[in-house]
């Protein structure tokens, strides 16, 4: 076994949650993709919802929309898709979300559990178009058809065509919805919109070495195959593939770059971390 995959092996197996372990068995040890999908669907509250800590800075087990994204987004990068657990959540994103001024990032309610000290911001309370946007692309890669997601796919759309996204996190779930939509209606002016937002955003981190929070063009590009590929050049993906290889640590983990609130998260951040750099590096042939 290559060194780099068995040190970070031995972390996934000493570190990761449930979840994050059967994503590792999916992709490395021809695992079941129907682990996965049982696995988030216990994290599923009765409303729809995500809970349980299921993103791990925040310890919540109520349904937030943070816990919705991070839910979504992993059927995203597993390229998987489940009808049932993605109608119940459609449900629950209908019953919170404004067409008109959004959703915001987590509930008030959060702050009655963990979480780290950057979710101390009024902004986290403060409905989003953006945020919507986010959710909506996620989503409407799962393929359902709901009358809610219908109308609320139109007004992001919208959204996108007359405003400018700041967030690179929004951004790149934005993205998610112009991919879902590709087949069906012309979108490449709104993909360009979104990159030229991506190069301006406050958290997009396209020089090498990265020495602060944020995401880089690997986010975006995962895999060779993936839809954001083309805006990034073949030298920039190379350069952060380097930088990935060198952040491993010596306990075989990838680190993170923020304060969670607890050990607890941090590990399991960074076991989330490890397997994510472990599918990119094997999917560009570097183990």
């Amino acid at each position: 076994m290559n060194k780099t995959l068995e040190s970070a092996t031995t972390f996934i197996w000493e570190n990761a949650r449930l979840l994050e372990r059967a994503i590792f068995a999916y992709h490395f040890l021809n695992g079941s993709p129907t682990r996965i999908l049982d696995v988030l669907h216990s994290y599923q509250n009765d409303d729809g919802g995500f809970g349980n800590a299921l993103e791990p800075d925040l310890r919540a087990p109520e349904s937030q929309p943070l816990f919705l994204e991070f839910g979504l987004r992993t059927l995203y990068e597993c390229n998987l898709q489940d009808a049932d657990l993605a109608l119940r959540a459609c449900e629950f994103l209908s019953t919170h979300a404004d067409l008109e001024h959004g959703i915001p990032l987590a509930f008030e309610s959060f702050k009655l559990y963990p979480h780290p000290p950057h979710m101390d911001n009024p902004v986290v309370e403060q409905p989003s178009m953006e945020r919507l946007t986010s959710l909506v692309g996620l989503l409407a890669c799962q393929g359902i058809s709901h009358p809610w997601l219908t109308r609320a796919i139109e007004a992001c759309v919208n959204f996108i065509s007359k405003n400018h996204f700041s967030d690179t996190h929004t951004i790149m779930n934005a993205f998610c919805l112009l991919e879902a939509l590709a087949a069906k209606r012309p979108v490449d002016h709104l993909f360009g919109r979104l990159s030229d937002d991506l190069f301006r955003s406050s958290f997009f981190r396209l020089e090498v070495p990265v020495t602060s929070y944020g995401l880089t063009p690997l986010a975006f590009a995962p895999t060779p195959g993936a839809y954001c590929r083309k805006i990034f050049t073949d030298a920039q993906i190379q350069a952060h593939l380097d930088e990935l290889e060198k952040q491993q640590q010596e306990d075989g983990g990838w680190p993170i770059s923020w304060d969670p609130p607890h050990g607890t998260s941090r590990q399991e951040w960074r076991a989330q971390r490890t397997v994510a750099a472990l599918v990119t590096l094997r999917a560009y042939s570097r183990i």
